[in-house]
């Protein structure tokens, strides 16, 4: 039997054998754990005990640790009820490869080896749960590290330890019961959304004209991730609210977007930049985040997405992501789901004025390019990073910007089966097996600074990765080209691909700028750019390209040696090397040069580098109050998400979204339903 058909069914049985990933937590008996560092040992009854640092839970469950001395009682404080075991490591000829996160026996006979249980932990005990699964390539065998909690109960049932438990971060800490505060949204999202699919008569009643609604009304500008979770979180606290969006919904997008690769046929209002979800719906859908993923208001958007129809993986997954195949799915469900609360959709209209009270200034109406004028008390300003028109007319209406240094560069594109035998060996590579296998697709992070030179100081680094993926054209108009990667949920593509880009200052932006325009030179950057490059291309959306090895040597590729693409409407050789400013090129050369020294084939022939990727992230900021999170120049309106200049990617603008509900809510006299802390502002 072949190695890769053993190990599936070996797989099989072993996911057939463990319990659920997810299974429903067991509630353990509280236990207080000393703030003072000092241990005492004590001897359960029953079937043993554990210590914690001056503390034990006997096998009888129930009762609290007391204090080693009555004088100290007021320092202990609770901490708990379950151990997280962090570097719990499984090689991978044990685990059940990348697609389970149950706890099965090899993981848990690896935790009850670093507690130093006395027996093994039951193989259907609910209280052992997988939090974190993450690949670890640098083994050889490569394997899975996990992050594992085991409830005090469990390690009761496993008759207690051989020593003391310690508390070491980041190793073997205590965790307390998840924070009752973090708000679930969409409870029933599921439900709700098909009730509203089936009634016989939905959405807004015909006699509500668009000028009569009422003035307690909220306006989101833009269904990318920030206006999705402003919307939700504005409407179950009881406020209505109104969703402007440019593009179409996804159903419509979608053969939008299919038009464009079957036919060149671009539409301008729904494309790959504009539309329900924004530009991260067809992208790789990572859900990787640096603002971490504990805070409450992140676990509140996992679980919301997890309700509209995510996979519960994404929980747990150390690097998680949906595919554009998914969030096209979760957002539909949403959209039905915020439709039955009284949500309403203004598809395919697009905001071109933020309108001020004639008395107090503040925001009180958007216009619509329709003509049509939608009256409000406050505007969620969640447009993308690609709304150049709207952010003119704000700068023209007296509203305050600022440049936002972002990054701009290439896409550079390797076969996936490169990178898996980088990352892998030639030994466990083929453990990929296009996205189907036990090991997931090989990925990477690279990052320099160059210390000398014409660029010296100036990073350059990879952005939004997708491996099993393919680059796509994310122009608004042909004259401009653009593009970006995305990958589907199994990342099944033969093709690997990245942003390399270098940051872009003010200095490197101001001589592009327009005169009186000046906060939007980094928009004027990347229209040169865009232009230049779609000149380049000779038109049509045809991408203009180079080796990695042609672009260190500043010559125009061979179009009969140029590897295969997965861009799909065309690409021709030209010369990359001159597209930017250079000082921004020699940046992008040396540190390709360097990559190539880390990851041996990275900058070789068969590296093919697409231009340009440009649209990074916002080139532009609406600046706002930190604490009010409103616009410093206009009362009402709050600017959100990545296109006002406040996160980078899925994960990040949703939390501002839901920061941005929050300062509407308190603003208006309504206490949120929780109390967060602005962790995402």
């Amino acid at each position: 039997m072949p190695l890769q058909q053993a190990w599936r069914l070996a797989s099989l049985l072993r996911v057939m054998l463990a319990p659920s990933a997810f299974a429903p937590r067991s509630r353990a008996p509280t236990t207080f754990l000393r703030a003072s560092s000092s241990s005492s040992s004590s001897r359960g009854g029953g079937g043993g005990a554990f210590k914690a640092n001056g503390c034990r839970a006997d096998a009888g469950g129930g009762a609290r640790a007391r204090p080693k001395h009555a004088r100290d009682a007021a320092r202990d404080v609770p901490i708990g009820t379950a151990w997280r075991v962090y570097d719990v490591y499984v090689p991978l000829h044990l685990d059940a490869g990348k697609d389970s996160h149950a706890a099965t026996r090899a993981v848990r006979d690896a935790v009850g080896k670093i507690l130093g249980l006395k027996a093994a932990l039951e193989l259907d005990d609910a209280g052992v749960r997988v939090y974190r699964k993450t690949c670890d390539a640098r083994a050889d065998p490569p394997g899975f590290s996990y992050v594992v909690d085991v409830d005090d109960d469990a390690i009761v049932r496993a008759k207690g330890t051989v020593r003391p438990i310690r508390a070491r971060a980041k190793k073997v800490e205590r965790i307390r019961e998840e924070d009752e505060r973090t708000v679930e949204y969409g409870l029933n999202a599921v439900d709700a959304a098909n009730a509203y699919v089936r009634a016989p008569t939905r959405g807004v009643r015909e006699d509500v004209t668009r000028d009569s609604r009422s003035d307690g009304c909220v306006v989101v500008i833009g269904l990318g991730p920030a206006g999705l979770f402003a919307a939700l979180a504005l409407a179950e606290a009881g406020i209505k609210v109104t969703v402007v969006e440019r593009g179409q919904p996804v159903e419509t997008r979608g053969k939008d977007i299919g038009a464009l690769f079957a036919r060149r046929q671009l539409n301008g209002e729904s494309n790959l930049c504009y539309g329900e979800g924004g530009a991260g719906t067809w992208s790789d859908g990572k859900l990787t985040t640096r603002i971490g993923r504990n805070g409450d208001r992140v676990r509140s958007v996992f679980r919301a997405l997890v309700r509209f129809g995510a996979p519960e993986s994404i929980l747990v997954d150390g690097k998680p992501h949906l595919g554009t195949d998914r969030l096209v799915r979760i957002l539909r469900t949403a959209r039905h789901y915020l439709e039955s609360i009284g949500v309403e959709f203004l598809f395919g209209e697009k905001a071109t004025r933020v309108n001020r009270d004639s008395v107090t200034g503040a925001a009180a109406s958007v216009t619509l390019a329709s003509g049509d004028v939608v009256r409000c008390a406050s505007v969620v300003l969640a447009a993308g990073h690609s709304s150049r028109q709207l952010m003119e007319a704000l700068h023209e209406d007296g509203v305050k910007l600022s440049y936002q240094s972002f990054a701009a560069g290439f896409r550079i594109e390797h076969p996936q089966g490169l990178l898996d035998t980088i990352q892998y060996g030639s030994k466990y590579a083929g453990y990929v097996d296009n996205g189907k296998g036990p090991l997931p697709v090989a990925d990477y992070r690279v990052a320099n600074t160059v210390e000398d030179g014409v660029a010296a100081g100036r990073a350059c680094y990879s952005f939004c990765m997708c491996p099993g993926g393919q680059i796509v054209p994310t122009s608004t108009v042909e004259g401009e080209l653009c593009i970006n990667g995305m990958s589907f949920s199994k990342r099944a593509s033969k093709w690997a691909n990245s942003g390399l880009v270098s940051a872009i200052s003010e200095a490197d932006a101001a001589p592009f700028a327009e005169v009186g325009y000046e906060p939007l030179c980094g928009v004027s950057f990347q229209r040169h750019i865009e232009r230049e490059a779609a000149i380049m291309g000779g038109g049509s959306l045809v991408v203009p390209v180079q080796t990695a090895e042609d672009f260190l040597l500043e010559r125009v590729s061979k179009r009969e040696t140029l590897p295969s693409s997965s861009y799909r409407l065309g690409v021709t050789p030209a010369p990359l090397h001159e597209l930017y400013p250079p000082a921004i090129t020699a940046a992008i050369r040396e540190s390709l040069a360097r990559f190539d020294k880390q990851l041996p084939g990275f900058a070789g022939s068969q590296a093919l580098i697409h231009a340009p990727e440009a649209r990074t992230s916002s080139p532009v900021r609406i600046d706002r109050d930190k604490e009010t999170m409103c616009s410093v120049s206009m009362d009402g309106l709050y600017p959100t998400g990545e296109g006002a200049g406040y996160a980078g990617g899925i994960v990040s603008a949703a939390v501002d979204g839901l920061a941005a509900a929050d300062a509407i809510l308190r603003a208006c006299g309504i206490t949120p339903h929780h109390a967060f802390a602005v962790d995402g502002a």
